[in-house]
């Protein structure tokens, strides 16, 4: 009877084990980009500190665009804060129905761009970087909706959700090489 069980058992795992699924990890080649994404990666990054995004455009339009603009020094003031829902709006069912907005597109001292608290806790880093590039793109390159998905510029994109995804969207991005470019008019600002 012992030995039965001991077959039995063998039998169970030897068929259970020969069945199990077996994860192979492929390995993708990373785009090169002219600046390092290592700092957002890491786990001990604040992605809170809105204005690091605001650094890291800065660096990767510097490198990535073709006349070099540093923007750090061009703008004079960067406002970049979250929107929080009141309890009331909370309460209500409603919720904020924006991810963001830039706020001072047609002036070229100011970057302003508000954030939804809500939204920007349920997005990766890749998308939270989409979304900072989509509003500076608005802001201080004066960028309108393009009409890929697939693209930065685009208004209701989800925003690439890998490293490669963001690469290759802000690539064409910074070389205005992206379906539906048009900018913002500004003619009614001055």
């Amino acid at each position: 009877m012992s030995r039965r069980i001991v077959l039995l058992f063998l039998l169970l795992t030897v068929s259970c084990t020969k069945n199990s699924l077996v994860y192979e990890e492929i390995s993708v080649e990373e785009l090169y980009s002219c600046i390092n994404y290592n700092k957002v990666s890491d786990p001990n990054f604040d992605s809170d500190d809105l204005y690091a995004f605001w650094d890291i455009f800065v660096a990767d339009a510097k490198c990535s665009m073709i006349n070099n603009p540093d923007y750090d020094k061009l703008n004079n003031i960067v406002d970049i804060y979250y929107e929080y829902e009141s309890a009331a709006l909370f309460a209500s069912g409603e919720v904020l129905d924006y991810g963001a907005y830039a706020a001072s597109s047609c002036n070229d001292e100011i970057v302003r761009v508000g954030i939804a608290f809500r939204y920007w806790n349920d997005i990766n880093i890749w998308q939270k970087l989409g979304l900072m590039y989509h509003e500076f793109g608005h802001d201080v390159l004066q960028y309108a909706h393009s009409t890929n998905p697939d693209d930065i510029m685009h208004p209701s994109s989800p925003f690439a959700n890998t490293y490669n995804g963001f690469i290759e969207s802000k690539n064409r991005f910074f070389d205005k090489k992206f379906e539906g470019i048009n900018y913002i008019d500004c003619s009614w600002y001055n």
